[in-house]
């Protein structure tokens, strides 16, 4: 049964503008709301976001201070724990079927949150990108190239992205794709390293072909990559507002970002109290 009155505070943002204006509005006041929130945790712990299960706060595990990532519950953390709950929501309101019929597919297979969706949703497809023909991996785990993608035409009810738009070779390429194996009206969403600050991408290296290493604009930059931990992945950008646009012009609608903050369900930021979760749409078939 769903809590009768989560502390929840979530706001969209279609536009940098009013995010900014409500960010310097609250500016002084963002650092008690952090504080505020684990002590809230501390005492009482957390709600899983998808069953409302209770999660004392002794099994909660806190490694660092960039709360996005360092708040920990099984293997998974503040900003996957903001996607789950919209992914509850857009279910709840009828935007999505349940989770029992549920077509969903992740590019990620072999992460504690894939594991997660695996167990509870009816039809769950998930990926690693694994470029050699010969990886022996490949036999265990499927390899899709998100700007490219091997599924056909309308085959997922919805498409959760986490931390890994930052990474693809070729942005519109990966959008498109996506579009391409949602069902009309279907929904993409998920998290990237997003710059709230500025309205353009930080482009960090370009692609120029499959068989050419890319050109490094600034020193190369990785993240962590379930298949290559010792490496981690290559940065190519990191998104800012105008990632918004892209989504539209690769053909979503209604593109945003949900601002999410919500010390029921584990939900807290790092410098600020909000995950910022990026959503759009397929249209619907007129």
């Amino acid at each position: 049964m769903p809590l009768a009155s989560p502390d929840l505070v979530q706001r969209t943002y279609r536009q940098q503008a009013a995010f900014q204006r409500d960010f310097k509005a609250q500016w002084s006041d963002l650092a008690r709301q952090v504080h505020t929130s684990l002590r809230l945790m501390a005492l009482n712990g957390i709600r899983d976001p998808l069953t409302d299960a209770p999660i004392a706060a002794t099994d909660l595990r806190v490694e660092g201070t960039n709360f996005r990532e360092s708040l920990q519950h099984e293997g998974l953390v503040s900003r996957q724990r903001a996607v789950l709950l919209l992914l509850r929501q857009l279910i709840e309101a009828g935007l999505l079927p349940r989770l029992d019929a549920l077509r969903l597919y992740c590019p990620e297979a072999i992460t504690p949150f894939a594991e997660h969706l695996r167990g509870l949703v009816g039809h769950f497809h998930g990926s690693e990108y694994l470029p050699d023909p010969q990886d022996r991996r490949r036999q265990q785990v499927r390899h899709e190239d998100l700007c490219q993608l091997s599924f056909e035409d309308r085959r997922f009810d919805v498409v959760i992205c986490n931390e890994v738009l930052e990474h693809v070779y070729d942005l519109p390429a990966a959008l498109r794709s996506m579009l391409r194996v949602l069902v009309p009206g279907g929904v993409l969403f998920g998290t990237v390293p997003f710059a709230y600050g500025q309205s353009a991408s930080t482009v960090k290296a370009l692609h120029l072909a499959q068989e050419l290493d890319p050109e490094l604009l600034v020193e190369p930059e990785f993240h962590g990559d379930p298949v290559q931990p010792k490496r981690g992945s290559l940065v190519y950008r990191i998104p800012g507002w105008d990632f918004l646009d892209q989504l539209r012009e690769a053909g979503f609608e209604d593109p945003r970002i949900e601002a999410i903050h919500s010390p029921t369900y584990g939900i807290l930021g790092a410098e600020i109290p909000w995950i910022l979760v990026f959503l759009a749409q397929r249209p619907r078939d007129s």
